[in-house]
């Protein structure tokens, strides 16, 4: 007798020990997915289209890009933001909104760009 009852007792605490699993496992798998707060990017622009918004050449913003990665090749780090971009299949694209954050920064910063000539 004693041993039905430590079956009975056995699968019981199985029995609530999944159920307490499960709930913790959703539970986690819940916040995370509330964690994540994406934010749409509102205006994408193509280099010509951000050369105009910062009132630069291309060429200006590829030598800008150009630099920053030297300088962190070089250094290992860089201070500061650099240019925001992206490119996809070999064209470079570019969030209004990070290029204004990064406007400010550069302002802030007093970051200066010359030309290589």
């Amino acid at each position: 007798m004693k041993r039905e009852y430590s079956i009975v007792i056995l699968a019981i605490s199985i029995a609530f020990s999944g159920f307490w699993i499960g709930n913790a496992i959703m539970h986690l798998q819940n916040s995370a997915v509330e964690e994540v707060n994406y934010q749409p990017v509102e205006e994408v622009l193509s280099i010509s289209e951000a050369a105009d918004y910062l009132g630069i050449s291309e060429k200006s913003i590829k030598e800008i890009i150009i630099r920053e990665k030297l300088h962190l090749n070089n250094f290992g780090s860089y201070s500061g933001m650099m240019l925001p971009y992206s490119k996809v299949y070999g064209e470079f694209i570019f969030s209004k909104n990070s290029l204004d954050l990064w406007i400010n920064e550069s302002t802030l910063n007093r970051n200066e760009y010359t030309n290589s000539n």
